[in-house]
């Protein structure tokens, strides 16, 4: 595999997931199944390939206060004739708000004519299949992407992006062939590996039938006083307690923890619906690595964590910073017998920038319900 220089994500996920080390406890990695996920940041540029080799490569300035403010994103999916698309987002707080019919510029001059389609909804413009693959190599070998000519224009630096575009073609398996983006050759489309299918993980939903719920809540955060004090957990908190029924014999029990200024914290914990006293804590599968150097600690801490009874399923949400331009979102699910990690998207650098919340998937399954 290529392998640029990719700054440590290690520390900066552990900010996102609210690690308290003091507190940690070791617990093991979710298995990987499929290929083995991929997240690169490598200069203007991060690049994200998932368990099923889709990837996903933007604009994300490396220097927050030097960024250009303008957004390119290429996604592309697995397989010989995997899709491709390449979306450009306006910034509404700058002129002009997107790029006009003419398109952006490249290094101030022209580029030619693209048929985009523009969504007025979104406020973003997207090329499609081979017009996306014309485009991607005629801006390949530039240095900046600007929506307009003034000098206050947004713009996209380009910097990173062929290094990022080369290790998507060699996770794709596409290097030297002629669906590659950044190294194409004569090597036939039929030689590219197809995608790789998603791991299946089946959901055991319950009804969501516990009598005196918040009762039972209670009883828990009563009985698990002492960690809920190891935590630093806040008794104020305890407004935003949930009890749910797990399955027939056991509940899910969701206790406040702490809050910030945009998000909060939860310990979850697990006991039995006719016992809540002899509730134990749960911590959950570890996502797959995004850098080596990760520990295989968690302190049962999750952000904004929450139970989604119909999926049988608890996820978390944790934002770097406030206006969510980078952040971490966990969704395990209950077989009946134990939670697996179903999904999992990060985005580690804050770069800023038109659109908050989109966070690559560095991990997926298909769900099905029993």
């Amino acid at each position: 595999m290529i392998d640029p220089k990719v700054p440590s994500a290690a520390a900066a996920l552990a900010l996102l997931a609210g690690v308290h080390a003091a507190a940690a406890t070791a617990i093991p990695y979710a298995p990987v199944l499929g290929a083995q996920p991929e997240y690169r940041e490598i200069k203007d540029w991060v690049l994200a390939c998932d368990n099923t080799r889709a990837c996903f490569a933007k604009y994300v300035a490396a220097d927050d206060g030097a960024g250009g403010g303008g957004y390119l994103s290429i996604e592309r999916e697995a397989g010989p004739t995997g899709a491709l698309e390449v979306t450009i987002v306006g910034d509404q707080d700058a002129s002009p708000a997107l790029p006009g019919p003419g398109g952006p510029l490249l290094d101030g001059k022209p580029l030619g004519a693209f048929a985009w389609t523009r969504d007025a909804k979104t406020e973003s413009l997207t090329l499609r299949g081979a017009a996306a693959e014309r485009f991607i190599r005629a801006i390949g070998d530039g240095a900046r992407l600007a929506y307009g000519p003034g000098k206050g224009a947004p713009y996209v630096s380009l910097s990173g992006m062929k290094a990022a575009l080369l290790a998507m073609d060699d996770d794709q398996g596409r290097l030297g062939g002629v669906t590659a983006l950044a190294r194409p050759g004569p090597k036939p489309a039929s030689t590219v590996p197809p995608a790789t299918p998603a791991p299946v993980i089946y959901a055991r939903p319950t009804p969501d039938n516990l009598p005196n719920s918040a009762a039972f809540a209670a009883a828990v955060r009563k009985a698990e006083a002492r960690v809920l004090k190891a935590h630093d957990c806040d008794a104020e908190q305890a407004a935003q307690d949930q009890a749910h029924a797990l399955d027939g014999a056991n509940a899910i029990v969701i206790l406040g923890c702490m809050e910030a200024a945009y998000q909060g914290t939860v310990l979850v914990f697990e006991a039995p619906r006719d016992a809540p006293a002899k509730a134990h804590q749960l911590f959950m599968p570890l996502e797959p690595r995004l850098d080596p150097g990760d520990s295989t600690n968690s302190d049962g801490e999750y952000t904004e964590g929450d139970w989604d009874p119909k999926s049988a399923a608890f996820g978390q949400s944790a934002k770097g910073r406030g206006i969510a331009d980078c952040g971490s979102s966990s969704t395990w699910t209950w077989t009946g017998q134990a939670f697996q990690l179903s999904d999992y998207d990060a985005l580690v650098r804050c770069g800023g920038g038109p659109v908050a919340g989109e966070w690559p998937t560095i991990y997926r399954t298909r769900v099905i319900n029993r």
